[in-house]
């Protein structure tokens, strides 16, 4: 009772089962959040019609790094997800557009950085299966809702601007996160 328990980074909650502990994964990883959000408010920033090919791209590199993920120990890639949102970010607040290939690669690069940040320590097959299932949900949904708001605040030149307030906000954060993380 009064011993120390086992820590783990990225445990799953009890009592909420692992498809739900799958879904909230994303939420509960700052580094996954704030590139997801962030890549999230870049495609709504450039109509959804555009970005179609860069959203089913997203979807396909996310389930090549769950798969990855499955199959063999991935890294610590917190620290690339965490420069990656910080380019972003950079991108939305200049206001810089790319061309379409470059949405891509983005999204290549997210998607497969995300899923390989996925795992869960110390779960079955069988429920590592269904919480990577609910984690590749989750932050397909988040990437969605992110890019449904981006979209819809960028019909006023107030609206653009508070985009990119958001946008520095999440690339303030994720430099923070990467000085935190170095200053040990």
């Amino acid at each position: 009772m009064f011993l120390p328990q086992l820590a783990l980074a990225h445990s799953p909650i009890k009592g909420i089962g692992y498809f739900l502990n799958g879904m909230l994964h994303p939420l509960l990883v700052p580094a996954q959040i704030i590139v997801i959000v962030a890549l999230g408010l870049f495609f709504g920033q450039h109509k959804p019609a555009e970005n179609k090919l860069s959203v089913l791209i997203f979807l396909m590199a996310t389930i090549v790094g769950l798969i990855y993920t499955f199959f063999f120990i991935a890294p610590d890639v917190f620290i690339l997800l965490l420069v990656v949102a910080t380019l972003i970010g950079l991108l939305l607040i200049s206001g810089f557009t790319m061309p379409p290939i470059m949405s891509i690669l983005l999204a290549i690069i997210v998607g497969v950085l995300v899923g390989l940040d996925s795992s869960q320590e110390d779960l079955g097959n069988k429920e590592t299966i269904v919480s990577l299932f609910g984690s590749g949900l989750g932050i397909y949904f988040l990437m969605l809702y992110s890019m449904a708001l981006s979209e819809t605040l960028s019909n006023k030149h107030w609206q653009i601007i508070a985009v990119r307030v958001i946008a520095s906000w999440l690339s303030a954060s994720a430099m923070m996160v990467l000085a935190l993380s170095f200053s040990h």
